[in-house]
């Protein structure tokens, strides 16, 4: 998987062109807005749809049946609803569940067993509380050196500003949301279109921390 890039849909338009009589390109991408107009236009577009929360439950079941694990109808439904119907996510949830909570007499897992989440998402959890608590210089700084983390550790920035955005809207008041999200849809744009993801997602942060910190002043003034 190529992130791509301007340059690198030019190449594909022109390779497309030159070699249509001879080969057959297939292009998958999650989001058809990012492919510049001249690559769309010389492919046939087919939509296939992430598999639905029954869909997982039912491959979820025929793991657990392999692997001779029980699996409750309870946690089972509770992993599909928190893999944002992503099934290889649901398939590595269950497993973290097993290995984390697995009985050594060789039970299997319980309905109240809690679905884990992966480590980057408790580290923006972290990091959308942290700015929220306090709008302070020496914070955007510190929240510099965790999106640099993030960043080093190979999750991409557009999943990153998304789940962000998501987190810092969890407890914001209705009238402050349409203003993140515009925030968000913005600096996403910006680091579609540039080469620095961190100045953007630092921007982004800034952003949101002087649009919540003006919301404070108005509440308390």
């Amino acid at each position: 998987r190529t992130r791509s890039t301007t340059r690198l849909a030019w190449a594909c338009r022109l390779t497309m062109e030159k070699c249509s009589a001879s080969c057959r390109l297939i292009l998958c991408c999650n989001n058809q807005s990012k492919v510049i107009d001249p690559v769309r236009s010389r492919c046939l577009g087919i939509r296939v749809p992430a598999p639905s929360h029954d869909d997982i439950c039912r491959v979820l079941k025929h793991v657990s049946r392999k692997e001779q694990v029980t699996l409750p109808d309870e946690l089972c439904v509770n992993i599909a609803r928190d893999s944002s119907r992503n099934l290889r996510r649901a398939v590595l949830m269950f497993e973290s569940c097993y290995v984390q909570n697995r009985d050594p007499n060789g039970g299997g897992l319980k309905a109240d067993t809690p679905v884990l989440q992966t480590d980057w998402e408790v580290y923006i959890k972290q990091l959308a509380a942290d700015v929220t608590r306090n709008q302070s210089p020496q914070h955007l700084l510190s929240a510099r050196e965790k999106l640099y983390e993030l960043l080093i550790n190979c999750i991409p920035a557009e999943v990153i500003i998304k789940t962000l955005a998501l987190e810092l809207m969890r407890n914001l008041d209705d009238s402050l949301k349409h203003e993140v999200v515009e925030a968000a849809a913005f600096y996403e744009h910006r680091i579609a279109m540039g080469s620095k993801d961190i100045f953007h997602l630092e921007a982004f942060l800034a952003k949101y921390m002087a649009l919540y910190k003006r919301y404070l002043n108005e509440l308390f003034a």
